[in-house]
Order: C-alpha cells, then sequence, then structure tokens
C-alpha cells in the first residue's frame, strides 16, 4: 500500500549516495517529507531535487552545523518525527597499520555522528509524540571481521547506543537499527567490482547473492511505519543470512 510515510516529517543522513539515498527515494515514493543531509552538498542538494525534499550540505560529525540544519529542516518541514542515520565511512586495515586519525573520524562520523543528529532533533521529535529513529550500523557490530577493528568498534557502538535510547525515548519514540551484510554501494565497490571477490562473498550467505540498496531501504520503511509498531530496541541484519544469531 503506497502512503505509508503521507504527513510524516523525516530526516536523512548519508543521503546523496548509496543506502541513504535509496531510503530517500523510497520514503519520498511513500509520501514523506523529507530532509537530506550529507557532506557533499551538490550532491544531497541534487538528490534533494529530484525527488521534491529539502538537501543541506552537512558534516554530521560538527555538532553546531548539525544543530543548524536541523533547525532549517524544522523549519522547512515544519517538524520532525522521524531520523535515518545512513552515514558512514569504513577504512579496512589490519589494526597495527590503523591510523589514529581514520580511528577518531570513523568513531567520529558512525558513533559521535549519530548522536549529533538525534540530540539536536530530540526536542522536535518528543513534540510530535510518535516518531521513529533508525540507525544503519552493520553485521561487522556483531561479529568480527579482519581488518574492521576500528569500522566494528564504531558500528557495535552504534548498536548499543540504539538500543539504549529505545529504552530511555520510550514510549512517544521508537529507535532501532538495521545491520547490513554486504551491500552494493560506492564504500564496497572495490568487493563486488571483482567477479572473484564478489562470487566469494556471495558464496558466504545462506541466499548466494549480494545485497542491494534496495533491501536496505525496505527494512528502514518497516521500522519508520506502523508495521513496527510494537518494536523499539531491535537489531535487525540485512545479511542474507551472514551474522547468524
Amino acid at each position: 500500500m503506497a502512503g505509508r510515510l503521507t504527513g510524516r516529517k523525516i530526516l536523512i543522513t548519508g543521503a546523496a549516495s548509496g543506502m541513504g539515498l535509496a531510503i530517500a527515494e523510497k520514503f519520498a515514493a511513500e509520501g514523506a517529507a523529507l530532509a537530506l543531509l550529507d557532506r557533499n552538498a551538490a550532491g544531497v542538494e541534487a538528490a534533494a531535487g529530484a525527488i521534491g525534499a529539502q538537501g543541506y550540505g552537512c558534516d554530521v560529525t560538527l555538532r553546531e552545523a548539525v544543530n543548524e540544519v536541523v533547525t532549517r529542516a524544522d523549519e522547512a518541514l515544519g517538524g520532525i518525527d522521524g531520523i535515518v542515520n545512513a552515514a558512514g565511512i569504513l577504512d579496512i586495515k589490519p589494526f597495527a597499520d590503523l591510523d589514529p586519525a581514520s580511528w577518531d573520524r570513523m568513531i567520529a562520523v558512525n558513533l559521535t555522528g549519530p548522536y549529533n543528529v538525534v540530540h539536536a532533533a530530540l526536542p522536535l521529535m518528543q513534540a510530535a509524540g510518535d516518531a521513529t529513529i533508525v540507525n544503519i550500523a552493520s553485521t561487522s557490530a556483531i561479529m568480527p571481521l579482519p581488518g574492521t577493528t576500528g569500522y566494528s568498534a564504531s558500528k557495535a557502538g552504534l548498536l548499543m547506543f540504539t538500543r539504549c535510547l529505545g529504552m530511555d525515548l520510550g514510549p512517544s519514540i521508537r529507535a532501532n537499527v538495521i545491520c547490513p551484510g554486504v551491500i552494493q554501494t560506492e564504500m564496497t565497490r572495490y568487493l563486488w567490482e571483482n567477479p572473484e571477490h564478489s562470487a566469494r562473498a556471495a558464496d558466504r550467505v545462506a541466499l548466494k547473492r549480494l545485497g542491494t540498496v534496495e533491501d536496505v531501504a525496505q527494512a528502514a520503511l518497516f521500522f519508520s511505519t506502523a508495521d513496527s509498531a510494537f518494536t523499539t530496541g531491535a537489531m535487525l541484519p540485512v545479511d542474507g543470512g551472514f551474522a547468524w544469531r
């Protein structure tokens, strides 16, 4: 049924490309009014223009910039009652080669960024009375993988951050987290453009294929609608059957 987000006012980060863009397109098709954030200002403005949304260039690690953009989004949309934190970065290196600056940046973007966005928008979401938060983590949050010390730590932190939000912000705000596996985005291009690597990754999962951004967008839609009305603090792997629980 179309129009499942009619009347909703949702802010999406990392919306210039990849999972964030796919979620924005899905939510716009379902009737939501959207504010899109991305540090790629030109990209997010183009994406917003294509779907009739508001677009803002913003680095989610910069707290004052986030506060300013949330205020502008509130004025443009007439409130905010939903957030999807899809902005994220990945640097795969053995721990011995992991530069401190890379560690700091992954923690800043993948964990502190969602904190900044939720904290800035919290009064607006509390005023809405029925709001949703969806954070995009990773299967790396729930199982160790080689070369992902910094990334996994940041995403595991995001997983627990989301669960605690579910506890602290209920009953009027629900918070849930999606843990994608290997999804075909720019961030994983190094893998899926190599036929050998792509085949190996697909063979490791039960469904024998790599994920698509549409797979993640459908999960984000579920967590943002009344279909998940009795669900908060939950973690959903979207990984084809890789991180078995």
